[in-house]
């Protein structure tokens, strides 16, 4: 099975100054639930992992 790696993305979004769902969800454009569930280690789709990426800057082949 597929691994998230979470860790990339609570480091990015916390140096960019975004502490909580909202703030990140915000940042990356997509709902808050989503970002909750990338956060729980749930698969999210693809439209929702690249835009988590993008928003922090990060390769989508690190968070996947």
């Amino acid at each position: 099975m597929l691994q998230l790696d979470t860790a990339v993305l609570r480091e990015r979004a916390e140096k960019s100054g975004d502490l909580t769902h909202d703030e990140i969800a915000q940042r990356a454009g997509i709902d808050r639930s989503a970002v909750s569930r990338f956060l729980a280690g749930r698969m999210p789709s693809l439209p929702t992992v690249t835009a988590l990426a993008w928003a922090y800057g990060i390769e989508l082949d690190t968070l996947i």
